[in-house]
């Protein structure tokens, strides 16, 4: 009794299996810009569909510079501390090694002091939109109880986790290190993952914060924290519409770097840029590649870049013909999923091919939902997807078409020719008794003459 209720349990979740709407693929080219881009690496990212529109050298070795204190943002957020109650002081001790870095223009200072206790969530704001360097080290040697290192095993760990193979985190504050190292992907991953830790977008996207203490304490002026990315504020020349901060950075041995989000008429990207450089090549002066190669990628994108919906589980791909059907001899056979899209307006459309095949021999009875094929996309011979194509009504067999249908082949079946091997060696084999029969009988008479008696013998 109780192994028929478990069976009947597990067939009613497989019927309510098979009722779930079909998942939707969606897939894409990888387009570029018109426009030149400076920086050497870049990735942007639609967050509608998590797909990856546009790469440049994604997978080359970088720094992340100051993007790394994302992964510490991360880190602390997901420690399940309140953030709004556990506050951290300041210890000279922990900036000693701030003082004494090489790269001193590298460094973001919030104007936090030795002495100064703010909450976690006031040194988060801090470290993300000012880059503070003074936040990132309170926070890593807070959360790491007193030493960093750990603190960094910890962005380590979170890095393995999510799926970032080729980063290595040396420093919380995203110093300058020759074995802190990631790519535009990795970063990518990041940022993406950190969108889905709660509180970091309200964080990491805020123009303008300043702790709830710092009048109390007449610091105003000195902890009113704007955010690096200039491109939201809508007095700067970098100014790009929808776009929201998340995190800048600039290492002078190695360039500048963003990280920003974007949102416009309903359509969301994610952005990384890494080593852009700091200068102007033929001037020397100072200018800010990554937030012109940033607009660059995003405005051509809202310009440029549309979803497309080429297939729906809805398209009818083909008519198939289907042997000894009963009444109508062909099934439409439609997409077991859709297939959606980024295409840029440059290119036509059309170059995406539909390369349809059916399945030999197609014969009645054919289930509704029942696999009779393939259509693979192709572009410039890579192939985009390969989705299986199933009949969307079941045919049933005709009786007379089939048995008709099998008589031809009755005689040059396979049994039919062991039958008839089989019979001929039968009959030899009867043949052979009946011979030997023959022979044995002849031989008895031979020995054993019967008695040939008269007619006069028999009346005496």
């Amino acid at each position: 009794m109780r192994k028929n209720r478990l069976l009947s349990l597990l067939l009613t979740l497989l019927c309510c299996l098979t009722l779930l709407p079909a998942p939707q693929s969606a897939k894409a080219l990888n387009f570029s810009p018109t426009e030149a881009v400076y920086s050497k690496s870049s990735v942007l990212l639609n967050m509608d569909l998590n797909m990856i529109v546009y790469e440049k050298n994604a997978d080359m070795k970088q720094m992340p510079a100051t993007l790394a204190q994302v992964m510490a943002a991360i880190v602390v957020l997901e420690s399940g501390v309140n953030i709004e109650t556990e506050t951290v002081m300041a210890q000279q001790v922990w900036f000693d090694a701030l003082h004494d870095y090489e790269y001193q223009s590298d460094l973001r200072y919030a104007n936090i002091n030795a002495g100064d206790e703010l909450t976690v969530q006031d040194l988060l704001y801090a470290m993300l939109l000012t880059s503070s360097c003074e936040a990132a080290t309170m926070l890593a040697m807070h959360f790491g109880n007193g030493n960093e290192a750990a603190f960094v095993d910890k962005m380590n760990a979170k890095a393995e986790a999510i799926g970032m193979p080729n980063t290595r985190f040396t420093n919380a504050a995203g110093l300058y290190s020759a074995r802190q190292v990631t790519t535009a992907r990795d970063m990518m991953t990041m940022l993406h993952y950190a969108m889905s830790v709660p509180r970091f977008e309200v964080i990491a996207c805020a123009a303008k914060y300043t702790p709830p203490t710092a009048q109390t304490k007449g610091k105003t002026t000195d902890w009113t924290w704007t955010h690096s990315n200039i491109m939201c504020d809508p007095e700067s020349k970098y100014y790009c519409t929808g776009v929201k901060g998340i995190k800048t950075g600039n290492l002078q041995e190695w360039g500048r770097a963003i990280a920003c989000k974007a949102s416009r008429d309903g359509n969301n990207y994610l952005l990384v840029c890494l080593e852009s450089p700091m200068y102007d090549e033929e001037t020397g002066a100072n200018r800010f590649y990554h937030l012109e190669d940033a607009n660059t990628i995003i405005e051509w994108a809202y310009s440029h870049l549309s979803y497309e919906k080429l297939l729906t589980t809805n398209t009818e791909i083909d008519e198939v013909k289907v042997e000894n059907a009963k009444g109508a001899d062909y099934v439409i056979v439609k997409p077991v999923r859709g297939y959606s899209c980024i295409w840029c307006d440059t290119m036509d459309i059309n170059l995406i091919q539909q390369i349809v095949t059916i399945d030999e021999n197609v014969e009645a009875p054919i289930q509704e939902g029942q696999k009779l094929g393939t259509i693979t996309l192709k572009h410039s011979g890579e192939v985009l997807d390969e989705i299986d194509l199933i009949a969307a009504s079941s045919v049933e067999r005709s009786f007379w078409k089939y048995n008709l249908s099998i008589i031809p082949g009755f005689f040059t079946s396979e049994y039919l020719g062991i039958a008839w091997k089989s019979a001929l060696c039968l009959s030899l084999i009867y043949l052979v008794v009946c011979i030997v029969c023959y022979i044995i009988y002849r031989k008895q008479k031979a020995k054993h003459p019967r008695r040939i008696v008269s007619n006069s013998n028999r009346r005496q």
